[in-house]
């Protein structure tokens, strides 16, 4: 009985059977649990009118998006991803400012340490009783000859420059008392005397000049006060020269370690062209410097001009500024060689120096500068600027090196493309067809090269 209500059951019009329908009918009959099984699978296996796949899979309902929200959303997103970015920029300017101080010096540090490397390595090469000296002696020995010349610079230069000027204005209503002497016995300059009234105004500007070049030397004495004043700012960043100089590349390396390979390799390449461009810039300042002191005293010298060794060395510092600093120092010494012998001593200064500065910008600095900066020099006048009004001297004294140093980044984040150039050179006109420079058969290149 219960077989035929199973037979019936998977029978039913419409509705397809299978084999599980078979299975239950030839098993149901003989046990109840393979009959409630037969009952489950028949219910399972019913299969649609349809029986086909794609009738049985689920279509998703297609839900309509308005687009107002859609745009609402996007912007909303847009409004967010804005807003967090101005907030950032926000907190980070305002970090900026507070720790500024310490960014500098850290900078000052920085640049410092890449300068006095090579004189480090070159003491810590040296031999002591057959042995090298340790790095942390080299730096301070470094350190010595460092501040011995930056003390020199300033017992050196100023001192003598201050008496001079002063002598100078105290002196000065003499010279120009001798003016009017002799422009008393110059009828031209008499007629030109009597319709300016120049010998008038000379002599009101001599008596104030004494005043006026004392409040210059003072001036001068208060900059070198200033400078001992700022005994904390030099401290801390000579002790972070010290410290760079002493473990900087091992912690430089600990620092580029968790980097990926990739990006680690080319970090660490950055740095060292970084470096390197450093200390060739500065390694070749200081012999430009050294150089145009020498040239300056063997000229003042010369010429017997007196304050021969401190404007010489007055000179080799402002020949440190970039572009204009020699030129400065030249006009300095051309007011000193003129008021020792004018206008003899003024124009044998003036030939020297012209020949000198086109022999120093045409042949020296381009020999020393083409393997230690590669910079255009447009790019050098704008960096020198930009560095000048920023922070002053310094400014323009590390332009030029940082520009150079982002180059080098430049460089390396986009390549120049050699292939374009190469297009560039092939897409232009042909040139005419130059004459075949090969030797001829038993003959040498430079009789092919040889006219006629």
């Amino acid at each position: 009985m219960s077989g035929l209500i199973a037979l019936s059951f998977c029978c039913e019009p419409k509705m397809n059977l299978s084999r599980g329908c078979r299975a239950a009918q030839r098993y149901s009959p003989r046990r109840g649990r393979r009959r409630r099984s037969a009952r489950l699978s028949s219910r399972k296996c019913i299969r649609s009118p349809q029986g086909s796949a794609s009738a049985r899979r689920i279509r998703p309902r297609s839900i309509p998006m308005i687009a107002s929200r859609i745009e609402a959303r996007a912007v909303v997103k847009v409004v967010a991803v804005v807003l967090v970015a101005l907030a950032v920029a926000l907190l980070l300017q305002h970090v900026v400012l507070e720790v500024r101080t310490t960014i500098r010096w850290l900078f000052a540090a920085i640049f410092l340490a890449l300068a006095l490397s090579p004189l480090v390595d070159l003491i810590e090469r040296a031999r002591v009783r057959g042995r090298s000296l340790p790095r942390w002696l080299a730096i301070l020995v470094a350190y010595v000859l460092f501040l011995a010349g930056f003390v020199f610079l300033v017992l050196a230069v100023i001192p003598p420059i201050v008496r001079e000027v002063e002598q100078l204005g105290s002196q000065l209503p003499t010279y120009v008392k001798d003016f009017e002497s002799w422009a008393s016995n110059n009828e031209q300059f008499r007629e030109l005397n009597d319709k300016y009234d120049i010998t008038k105004l000379l002599t009101q500007e001599a008596s104030q000049l004494p005043a006026k070049l004392g409040d210059a030397a003072g001036a001068a004495k208060e900059i070198t006060v200033g400078l001992l004043n700022n005994l904390i700012e030099a401290v801390v960043v000579l002790t972070l020269t010290y410290f760079l100089l002493l473990d900087g590349q091992n912690q430089f390396r600990r620092a580029t370690a968790r980097l990926r390979d990739g990006d680690r390799d080319r970090v660490r390449r950055v740095a060292g062209r970084i470096a390197a461009i450093v200390r060739s810039y500065v390694s070749v300042n200081v012999l430009l410097a050294a150089l145009a002191g020498v040239f300056t005293w063997l000229s003042l010298e010369l010429l017997g001009v007196d304050l021969a060794v401190p404007l010489a060395v007055l000179v080799a510092f402002l020949d440190l500024v970039p572009l204009i600093g020699f030129s400065i120092g030249g006009l300095l010494v051309a007011i000193v060689a003129a008021l020792h012998d004018f206008p003899t001593a003024l124009i044998v200064w003036l030939v020297l120096f012209v020949v000198y500065q086109q022999l120093q910008d045409r042949v020296i600095q381009p020999l020393f500068y083409r393997r230690a900066v590669s910079i255009q020099p447009a790019i050098a006048i704008i960096a020198v600027l930009a560095g000048a009004q920023l922070a002053g001297i310094l400014g323009a004294l590390l332009a030029i090196p940082t520009a150079a140093a982002l180059g080098a980044i430049f460089d390396e984040l986009w390549p120049r493309d050699d292939g374009a150039q190469d297009e560039a050179v092939a897409s232009a006109p042909d040139a005419p067809d130059a004459p075949d420079a090969s030797p001829p058969p038993g003959g040498s290149a430079a009789d092919a090269a040889a006219p006629g």
